[in-house]
């Protein structure tokens, strides 16, 4: 549908205007006039689309990861800012990192996997060269699942152990793709390590274990390459039972 069949002074109206000024991918303009119809709010006048009204349409949406979709969009592509939930905290079974060090040192996935367990990278930055100097690695760009290069999600230095900075001088990544990647470490976590664990759980690790460190909240920060540490101890560290109850054995 083009923009002079939309009603002047409508949501869909105001959503044209405001996505033709932005370069986004087919997919996510197609997400972004999906959410209208779905709300039912491609007719309706501009002046009538409060916070309030955007959110009593928005609470019919019983799932709440969807409603959130939904509630981004909004802000997005009416630039009208609604109540959005928070993301649900994902947990997972995370191993050691010596474990994960074990499972994957004889495996094709070795640089992808030290790369995000020991750089906090994630699967698209991991499938690519990054600049490396010294012992830091400065992650700037990303290969995308359309097997595309891009700047990465966020940018900045990471610094890593001396013997990872060494081995990582020699890697020489090629054109492997995402689902490659996923779907062998998924394989390989469940022969060597008896566990179900995708990509992304490494990242998780990585900052996990920088906590069990003893990291304060900024080294946290900038080793996740977050703007906010309140993301990387919300979202990314995870926090045991037995991790608490060590802490305490030594509180005095």
């Amino acid at each position: 549908m083009e923009l002079r069949q939309a009603k002047r002074g409508t949501c869909l109206a105001l959503a044209y205007k405001r996505l033709e000024e932005r370069a986004i991918k087919d997919s996510t303009y197609r997400s972004y006039l999906q959410t209208l119809r779905v709300l039912e709010i491609e007719d309706l006048p501009v002046k009538e689309a409060t916070v309030r009204e955007l959110g009593k349409r928005l609470n019919t949406i019983l799932t709440q990861s969807t409603r959130r979709k939904h509630a981004v969009n909004i802000q997005a592509c009416l630039g009208i800012k609604v109540p959005t939930p928070a993301p649900k905290q994902k947990e997972y079974v995370l191993p050691t990192v010596q474990e994960v060090r074990e499972a994957f040192a004889d495996s094709k996935y070795r640089p992808h996997v030290y790369g995000m367990t020991f750089a906090g990278m994630r699967i698209g930055e991991s499938l690519v060269n990054q600049p490396l100097k010294g012992n830091t690695i400065h992650i700037d760009r990303q290969r995308t699942p359309q097997n595309e290069i891009t700047p990465a999600k966020t940018t900045g230095p990471v610094f890593v152990p001396e013997w990872f900075a060494e081995e990582y001088k020699t890697y020489e990544l090629g054109a492997i793709n995402h689902a490659t990647v996923y779907r062998g470490v998924k394989r390989r976590a469940k022969k060597e390590l008896g566990i179900e664990l995708n990509p992304h759980a490494l990242r998780h690790l990585f900052a996990t274990h920088l906590v069990e460190l003893g990291a304060p909240p900024e080294v946290l920060r900038r080793q996740m390459r977050h703007h906010d540490v309140a993301v990387s101890l919300r979202y990314y560290v995870q926090t045991t039972e037995s991790s608490i109850t060590d802490v305490m054995s030594r509180f005095a």
